[in-house]
């Protein structure tokens, strides 16, 4: 028994050796802190991808208000333009000339368009230069709004390709992180079993009051610094999006008391009311773990999902000082996770 844990021993010591030598040979498997690098790659990229996105969605929204706007101002023009050719010119042929005119055709300048031009009046003239300018508006409009979709459609598939990856390295990150604690539960000497509550077990006795942080993620996790990021509807991004695996503990950064919430966005949510005066809150939330209640720091209170209007797992998490509005929580996770 004791060569086997001796053993044991040694190939931990080799694991926790490895990282600091880099990835060693080519063929060998990556660290760990290449699977965080790839992760915190592939999650800037995605946040990029993101914002742009939401960007472009903005202005595909604010092209379709301009083209409808040019065309309830040309409308009334075309007829007011079509009704004077009635007047003027009222064979087929004329009305042929000014139906293609209505098209977008300039024919003050065109042949068949002369006998018209020449006997309408200054005014008259005024209101078929305005047709024209808008026809020509609304071609740069619609193909400015075809190009859009365009981009808009290269970025989703950027995005996707980016979540896939993101999503790719930390399940390859919780797996190693698995495998460790597995090898080195062997080396414990267990006096009881099952040494680790379930997620559900709540403390008993009375919660202590503490005011430092942890990190609100139990696991592999990767973020960057997305505050002020544009998204749909003009909005702009007031947290840190902690990407990590779906079903990942959440846990009280603080003590204190939360309330659970839920809306179209954030969709399963937490606001945790703490004991240093702070407001903290967790969005897209798979699963609450438990009621509502008075928690401890670094208890389970949620489990990583993607409810309400999330792309890929992860949580949106935001500091609000003295309950107040949100700040850039990027700073004080990066201190703690």
């Amino acid at each position: 028994m004791r060569a086997l844990f001796r053993t044991l021993i040694v190939v931990v010591v080799c694991l926790d050796l490895a990282p600091s030598a880099g990835a060693a040979r080519r063929g060998d498997p990556p660290t760990r802190s290449d699977l965080q690098r790839r992760a915190d790659d592939a999650a800037a990229r995605y946040d990029r991808a993101l914002a742009t996105l939401s960007r472009l969605g903005d202005e595909i929204d604010r092209l379709h208000g301009r083209i409808a706007e040019a065309e309830a101002r040309i409308a009334p023009l075309r007829a007011a333009v079509t009704r004077r050719a009635v007047a003027v010119y009222t064979s087929d042929r004329g009305l042929d000339a000014f139906s293609a005119f209505a098209d977008g055709l300039d024919l003050v300048e065109s042949a068949r368009g002369a006998k018209i031009a020449s006997e309408v009046s200054a005014r008259d003239y005024a209101v078929i230069r305005s047709v024209a300018d808008g026809a020509a508006e609304l071609a740069r409009r619609r193909d400015e709004l075809a190009a859009r979709r365009v981009e808009q459609q290269r970025t989703t598939d950027d995005l996707e390709a980016e979540r896939r990856n993101v999503e790719l390295a930390l399940s390859s990150m919780v797996k190693r992180e698995q495998a460790e604690q597995a090898l080195q539960s062997h080396l414990m000497l267990r006096t009881s079993r099952g040494e680790r509550a379930p997620l559900d077990t709540l403390p008993s006795g009375p919660i202590p009051v503490v005011t430092d942080f942890v990190c609100p993620i139990r696991g592999p996790l990767t973020f960057s610094d997305t505050w002020g990021a544009p998204r749909p509807g003009g909005r702009r991004h007031e947290g840190t999006d902690l990407m990590n695996a779906y079903g990942t503990p959440n846990v009280a950064v603080v003590s204190g008391g939360f309330e659970t919430h839920h809306s179209g966005l954030g969709g399963l949510s937490i606001y945790l009311h703490g004991d240093d005066g702070n407001t903290y809150y967790y969005a897209h939330l798979s699963q609450i773990v438990g009621p509502d209640r008075r928690v401890a720091q670094g208890e389970v209170i949620g489990l990583t999902g993607s409810s309400g209007d999330a792309t890929t797992p992860h949580t949106h998490f935001e500091f609000h000082p003295g309950g107040g509005p949100a700040v850039n929580s990027y700073p004080l996770v990066k201190a703690h996770c």
